[in-house]
């Protein structure tokens, strides 16, 4: 009976610590410190949330979390709710991981973000992350960053690792459409039922092993490379394909040349 007691007193005990804890929790000093450590570590990068409070497991959860970039005005990274906390195992082992959860864009995002030095998070990090029913059209970051408006909602996962430098990603994009620059036969924008992409990285090149879209207006499939730069639409495109256009009858073979800024169709 006095066992049963002491383990009663004890849960109790920790309750009371952990909502002591969560009330008395130092918000401010917290969001100060994560905004200094991210300044520190990329200048670029403008950070801002309007709370932060901790949760369990051990972590924290950060609300109206926006991530900007001084480089690039109005392209932004939004999410409702982000959740953030230490993988423990892995700090048994010396090496900093952080597992990340957030609500954004009608979806959700899951990653899990290591880094490689010892005690440190600071050199190579590597990357796991999905994503789940993304409304890309409310995302201004990818609206910045391609210069067009893109819609759909996206899903997927991607791997990345950077003391290699190689990656893989497998998206798939249902239900969108995607303004183009230019007339392509007699198109300005291109509605699509979906596209699935699968692509590997290696020595800054983007190889794309696989892209499939269907639609009522064309279909067809792709393969190639996206040559990467510093400034990403500035990344060389060497694409190939095949397109089905149900409006001309007919079966096109197309490449896909010049930047990604400014692509360059031709037709054979």
């Amino acid at each position: 009976m006095k066992t049963k007691k002491w383990i009663a007193y004890t849960i109790y005990g920790m309750l009371i610590t952990a909502v002591f804890l969560y009330l008395r929790f130092p918000s401010d000093s917290a969001g100060r410190y994560i905004r200094s450590i991210v300044a520190g570590r990329n200048p670029n990068v403008v950070l801002s949330f309007d709370s932060v409070r901790p949760y369990f497991p051990p972590g924290i959860r950060l609300h109206s979390l926006s991530v900007g970039f001084k480089n690039k005005p109005g392209s932004t990274l939004k999410a409702d709710v982000a959740k953030v906390r230490p993988a423990l195992l892995n700090l048994l082992s010396g090496r900093l991981a952080l597992l990340l959860s957030a609500n954004a864009y009608e979806g959700h995002i899951k990653a899990d973000i290591g880094f490689t030095n010892r005690f440190s998070y600071k050199g190579p990090v590597r990357i796991n992350a999905g994503l789940d029913k993304i409304n890309i059209g409310k995302c201004a970051y990818i609206k910045a960053i391609s210069g067009r408006q893109m819609d759909g909602k996206l899903g997927g996962t991607l791997s990345y690792n950077g003391s290699l430098g190689t990656g893989s990603a497998r998206f798939t994009l249902l239900d969108g459409n995607i303004q183009l620059l230019g007339d392509i036969f007699g198109l300005k924008e291109l509605d699509f039922d979906k596209i699935e992409v699968d692509m590997t990285l290696k020595n800054r090149a983007l190889k794309i092993t696989g892209l499939d879209i269907t639609g009522k207006q064309l279909s067809g499939s792709f393969t190639g490379n996206i040559f990467l730069d510093k400034d990403i639409m500035q990344s060389r495109l060497a694409i190939k394909g095949d397109l089905k256009i149900p409006a001309l009858g007919r079966k096109v073979s197309t490449t896909l040349k010049g930047t990604v800024s400014k692509p360059i169709p031709g037709f054979m």
